[in-house]
Order: structure tokens, then sequence, then C-alpha cells
């Protein structure tokens, strides 16, 4: 194996040794553009791997304490790269386990704070899901956006935005009940202006009448 080691390193950390291994090496100058000069006897170097524990429980220290795993464990919970789940301080007693899951993003703009996240809990037999944000958006094929929802168990509320609205009202033009309706209201429409049209013209007929000779209205 070769491997350079740059001035001004006078040192090179060779892992994967046994405690109190022996080897040998060999050491050359190289210049700036790459050439060496022939190998030497002289440049061969022996050395034994050391067999202080305190070295090495100080390196495996430093890497779990700087680990994913410790930090999840730390935080309550992690999955490894394996797809197995470690849950820290669950609480399991007489068969109910109680965990909950959070993510959350705090984000400042324009001096103003801004929280966005998510919770689910299970808890016995009853489960729980919880977003906290100032805006929902629900995208689907119809593009459609609910806006500032909020849903219990007991109701719901929903303000729409401009767009769903638009869209339910054109459902409810285009469906065939509303056509029905519009019939309906047209023809009572119709039946209204006819009425009228028809005492309108009963009243002139009835003056009419009365102007004729022998009329209840003739010379006087």
């Amino acid at each position: 194996m070769k491997e350079r080691i740059f001035w001004p390193a006078t040192v090179c950390l060779i892992s994967g040794l046994k405690a109190g291994e022996r080897l040998q090496v060999r050491l050359r100058p190289i210049a700036e553009d790459g050439s060496a000069r022939d190998w030497r006897t002289s440049d061969w170097v022996e050395g034994v791997s050391s067999v202080d524990v305190g070295e090495i429980l100080e390196a495996l220290d430093e890497e779990i304490r700087n680990s994913c795993a410790l930090h999840g464990l730390k935080g309550g919970w992690f999955v490894d790269k394996t797809g197995k789940a470690y849950i820290h301080e669950a609480l399991i007693g007489d068969g109910v386990v109680s965990q909950n899951y959070s993510v959350k993003l705090n984000v400042a703009g324009k001096g103003k704070p801004h929280e966005a996240g998510m919770t689910l809990g299970v808890e016995g037999e009853h489960s729980k899901v919880e977003f906290l944000a100032d805006r929902f958006k629900v995208h689907e094929a119809a593009s459609s956006i609910i806006e500032n929802a909020v849903a219990t168990s007991a109701k719901t509320k929903i303000r729409l935005g401009d767009e769903m609205k638009q869209a339910i009202i054109d459902a409810v033009r285009e469906s065939d009940l509303f056509a029905s309706l519009q019939a309906k209201i047209d023809a009572q429409t119709a039946s209204v202006v006819g009425l009228q049209q028809a005492m309108h013209e009963a009243v002139n007929d009835a003056l009419l009448n009365a102007l004729k000779p022998g009329g209840l209205l003739y010379k006087r």
C-alpha cells in the first residue's frame, strides 16, 4: 500500500493493527513534480503498534460521541441503517405503550419567528396526529387548496380558498340537479309572467267593454 505524507506532517496513523503488532515501512522524499530518487536500504523503518488501550478507548469514545446513534438516543428515538427503530424511555405498562414523535421547524423571517411541526403519537388504543402551521395546502389533481383547516374528533372547520370555492360553484352549476332546479325556476317564472299578462289583458278587456254603448262607464 502506498501513501503520501505531505509536509509538514510528521505522523501517519495506520489503523487495523493488533496491539503490539510489529511491521516495517519504508519512506523516501518526493519532489513537487512527483519525481523521486531510487529506494535505499536505509529507507526501511521498523515500528510496533501501540499497546496503550487508553489511546484506543479515547478514539472510540470520540467516534461514539459524534455518532448519529448517540444523538438519536439523547433525543428520544432513531432508526439505524438496517431499519431498526430505537426508543429511549418509552412508557410500557399493562400492555400500554405511550410514545410521541415530533418534528419541528423554527424559522425567523423579518424579525418574526415562525414555527411548523408534526406530532405522531400512540397511547393505548388511541392514536393522534397533530400539525402546527399557519397555512395548509392539499395538492390534488384538481389543484385544490384548503386554508387554515382545524380538525377535531367533534367537528371540522375549513375555510376554502378562492380556487376551491370556484371549483365547487362550477361543479354545482354543471350538475343535473342544478339544471333540474333551474328548469323549474324558469317554468315558474314563465308562469308568473303569463299570469301577469293574462290579468293585464283581462283588465283592458273589462275597461273596453265598460266604455262601449250600454256599458257601465258609457257617457259617465
